[in-house]
């Protein structure tokens, strides 16, 4: 058994000076390493014929006393058969995983909602629109519930409870919620914030939520087709640029957002269309919607021309961006409101009524695409056989299922749209009696 080295006292080993490494005695193979004046406690032993060596820490930082303590705990190690370097990373390991399952499970589902839309922003962004939109729906209906809790703790009764007080009348918004926290959880499992199942479960959340309650189908609101002049008139007389918007949507038939975001690039001045792109319809495997435009639609965007230098073509003076999916709505009603005031019978929807019984105001798609679809087939009007019921559908950029969707599509069928739609704005700004 080798000699031990004279235990080392305080003062000696604080004016050690020689570099490189001494033992200190009291406890075998405790030694200090001197490097450039900086001394180092190790630990040097033999394990298994092989020689090893332990860091202790720094001096002065530990003590000697502590030093000598940690070394004596280490030989205890080698006489249990124990490798003592093994042994502290274990320890290490062990209290890394430790912090690191405590740090999960003290981790607020809020602050995992930031960084998977921080990761978002930076790997695969949000259209700036659907992140306004995952911003609103997380904000109002899931952090208010749940953002509070941690991840371990959020069961399939905490997303039933978000849902619930919306389950009967807003099903697509429930969807897109459940969406929203099953994709947040998915996420998290896949960087390692968490191991426990997503609460989205459907065959657990059938048994936590009522049965949906069916409810009857409702159209768009619309107005009488023989109402549309008088409403159109009194459209002309109101400036604004939602009122222009409304007004091109009703002449082009198209679906108020298609409206609200149309481009000047988009309109094909020589060939007298616009050209809507597929990605921006509701059904783009229908692909691009090609727009006739009549005398009073080219008058109308010649009017507003070089208003504004946007890309939009009816720029929110708000916002100056693309009008909101309430600007044509507040139109109607105020247009509304002033009929009813100047003794007029209002904008009615001549056969649709609300629960309450009340009569529905007529709404920008109602106007826009219902009258028109009916307008189309009036027998009263004589267009029952003026055009074809196909023709209306890809005006309406519907699909027409037959054997002539190829040539004739590109051909005859655009020459009869074009017809449709000049009738159609004709047809809205006639004389018609109030």
């Amino acid at each position: 058994m080798p000699r031990l080295a004279n235990a080392f006292t305080d003062i000696q080993l604080r004016h050690l000076k020689k570099e490189g490494i001494t033992a200190l005695g009291g406890v075998q193979g405790l030694c200090v390493r001197v490097e450039n004046g900086r001394k180092t406690f190790i630990f040097r032993y033999t394990f298994q014929k092989k020689k090893r060596e332990v860091t202790i820490g720094s001096y002065p930082v530990i003590s000697l006393s502590e030093a000598r303590e940690k070394a004596m705990g280490y030989r205890r190690l080698l006489s249990e058969e124990v490798d003592p370097k093994e042994w502290r990373d274990r320890q290490r390991e062990e209290k890394i995983e430790n912090e690191r399952k405590k740090e999960l499970a003290e981790l607020k589902f809020s602050t995992v909602a930031d960084r998977y839309l921080a990761h978002r922003d930076t790997f695969s962004p949000f259209p700036i629109k659907e992140r306004d939109l995952f911003l609103g729906r997380l904000g109002n209906y899931i952090l208010p519930q749940i953002g509070s809790k941690t991840l371990e703790t959020i069961t399939p009764s905490d997303v039933a409870d978000i849902l619930l007080p919306l389950w009967n009348e807003h099903q697509a918004l429930c969807k897109k919620l459940r969406q929203i926290v099953r994709q947040i959880f998915s996420w998290a499992k896949a960087k390692g914030l968490t191991t426990v199942a997503n609460p989205v479960d459907p065959q657990v959340l059938q048994h936590l939520l009522p049965q949906i309650v069916k409810k009857e189908k409702r159209h768009h609101a619309m107005l009488a087709v023989e109402d549309i002049p008088n409403f159109m008139k009194d459209l002309r007389q109101h400036p604004s640029i939602s009122a222009r918007c409304l007004e091109f949507a009703i002449l082009t038939a198209v679906r108020s957002g298609n409206a609200r975001e149309a481009e000047w690039s988009e309109i094909n001045w020589d060939k007298k269309v616009w050209i809507i792109p597929a990605k921006k319809m509701k059904v783009p495997s229908n692909g691009d919607h090609v727009v006739p435009l009549s005398t009073q639609v080219l008058e109308l965007l010649k009017s507003i021309e070089g208003v504004n230098e946007s890309k939009y073509i009816f720029l929110s003076p708000a916002t100056s961006s693309a009008l909101s999916d309430t600007s044509l709505k507040s139109v109607i009603e105020k247009m509304h409101i002033e009929s009813l005031l100047n003794g007029g019978k209002g904008y009615f929807d001549p056969k649709q009524v609300k629960k309450s019984g009340n009569r529905c105001i007529a709404t920008p798609h109602g106007l826009a695409r219902a009258s028109f679809r009916t307008w189309a087939q009036d027998d009263e009007l004589g267009n029952d056989r003026r055009f074809s019921e196909r023709t209306a559908e890809l005006c309406l950029h519907h699909k027409a299922f037959d054997s002539y969707k190829g040539a004739y599509e590109r051909n005859e069928a655009m020459k009869s749209r074009i017809e449709m739609m000049q009738a159609w704005s004709d047809y809205c700004f006639s004389e018609r009696k109030k």
